[in-house]
Parts: structure tokens; sequence; C-alpha cells
């Protein structure tokens, strides 16, 4: 049995720790809330911009634009959205499963990644994958940074350095833990698809001042909301992660902190029992 020295020590230690993790919790709930308020304000526009340019693709006859062309498909590219940190219980590993299932199953293509977030760069560094490029650091969710993926995304699909781009990355559920999800980004063909398969005529608008320059500016449009919302809702389910983490590591830090308490009651009374047996045992010799 442990000594009392022994067992204080690691009370002391347990406090410590309970004392880390709540304060870790509470700054992941302000950032979670911050985060949130910045995605449900933004969800809105993406939702509207995403119906706009599906309706407007599927307005124009014989689309040539580069970005919708439909090739034979031999080389794949998965950008994967990762944290920058750990200790958010198991979104990160998530991560890495479906990343390397989704490896597996394009065995037959020429895949390989993109990563962004330093989790993501740091895992799979050291693993025989081909890394495109990799994004370190993703705690800045700005126009600009985003601005910087679309572009390079675009080089890779309009040089023909790959074939097709998918992303990985968690959702958000209200209530429960998000989910993996992968996503089309280019080509753009499957928007056409999808249009087509939901049974409605397509729209016919008025453009002002030319088909031409509305429908450029809103490729970029979309195509940079598309990596916004991703990076955004991903951030939000990094947070909610981690705050969920760190509230159960504060529980169960509660609940061993209790068996030590009990523990130290049960030394403290055992050694007293002891020592009083040993005086009553001494007396009853001199007797």
């Amino acid at each position: 049995m442990a000594s009392l020295r022994q067992i204080r020590r690691r009370m002391k230690s347990i406090e410590n720790i309970h004392e880390i993790t709540k304060a870790m919790e509470m700054i992941a709930a302000f950032r979670f809330k911050k985060a949130e308020h910045r995605f449900t304000r933004s969800k809105h526009y993406f939702f509207e911009l995403e119906r706009l340019f599906s309706n407007f693709s599927a307005s124009i006859e014989n689309l040539t634009d580069p970005l919708f062309e439909k090739r034979e498909v031999t080389k794949k590219l998965l950008v994967l959205v990762t944290a920058d940190k750990g200790l958010c219980g198991s979104y990160n590993t998530n991560l890495f499963k479906k990343t390397m299932l989704w490896l597996k199953e394009n065995q037959k293509f020429d895949a390989a990644l993109l990563t962004i977030g330093k989790m993501g760069y740091e895992h799979f560094k050291k693993r025989p994958v081909t890394l495109l490029s990799v994004y370190p650091d993703r705690s800045q969710v700005d126009i600009a940074f985003v601005k910087k993926i679309t572009e390079d995304l675009k080089t890779l699909f309009l040089n023909k350095t790959v074939d097709s781009i998918e992303i990985l990355y968690t959702d958000f559920r209200v209530g429960s833990a998000g989910r993996t999800k992968v996503i089309p980004f280019l080509s753009l063909g499957y928007l056409l698809e999808e249009t087509g398969s939901s049974g409605l005529p397509p729209i016919d608008y008025i453009y002002e001042p030319g088909l031409n320059e509305i429908f450029r500016a809103l490729i970029s449009k979309y195509l940079e909301g598309e990596i916004y919302g991703v990076l955004l809702e991903s951030l939000v389910s990094e947070h909610s992660a981690r705050m969920v983490a760190m509230k159960q590591a504060t529980e169960n830090g509660e609940e061993v902190l209790d068996d030590l308490v009990l523990l130290r009651n049960k030394t403290r009374q055992a050694t007293i029992t002891r020592e009083l047996s040993e005086i009553v045992s001494g007396s009853s010799v001199l007797v």
C-alpha cells in the first residue's frame, strides 16, 4: 500500500492537471462560440452561392470552361484538413483513418495528398505518401489564406498535374461528434450531374454586363466559398471536439481525485489503528 506522502503527492499532481484541463475546456468553449458564430453567419451565403452557381451552370449550353472538363482520371488528389494541435479526442485520428481508407480505395490511381493543418503534415511526412503541397498552419482562416489555397488547387488541375480533387474534413453536428466527410472539388462537372438529376428545369437568367464576365467571377467566388466554408466548419468541429475532450478529462480527474481521497482516509485510518495497537501491546507488556 502506498504511503500517505505518496498519496498526497499524487493528489497534488491530479489537482494541477485538473486545473489545466478545466482552463483548456473554458478556452476551447470560448473559441468554439467564436468560430460557430462565424460559421453560422457565413453558411447561408455559401448555400445560396452554391445554389446560384449550380443553376447558372445548368442554364449554359455547351460549357467549355476548363474547370468543367471531364477527362479520364488517372491522377487524384485528396485535400486533407486537420487540426494544428492535438488534445481534441479522436478528431485527427478519424481523419487519418479515413485518409488511409481513401488511399486504399484509390490504389489504381496515382493518388497524392495536400495537407492543411500541422497534424496532417506531421503524420504523413513520415509515411510513403506523395505530398504535393502542405499548409502547416491553418489557425487563421482568412480570405488571403483561402485565395492562396484555391489558386494552388486550380493551378494543379489546369496544368493537369491532377485530374480530380476531393476534400476530406470533419463536419459540424450540433449535439453530436462531427463525422469525416469527402466532397468533390474539381472538376466542376459534378455540379451539372447534380442539377440534372434534380429534375428541375434550369433557370433562365438575364446577364449584365455579360455572360463570360459574370461566369468567370462566379467560378472564383464559388471555389473560394467552398474552401472557406470547409475550413470554417472543420475549425468549429475541432474546437467542439477539444471542448468535449477537456471536459471528459476534467471529469475523469475529479473521479481519480475522489478515489485518492478515499484511499488517503483508509491509509490514515489504518496507520492510526496500527499505532494504537502497538501502544496497547507495549503497555500490556509493561504491566
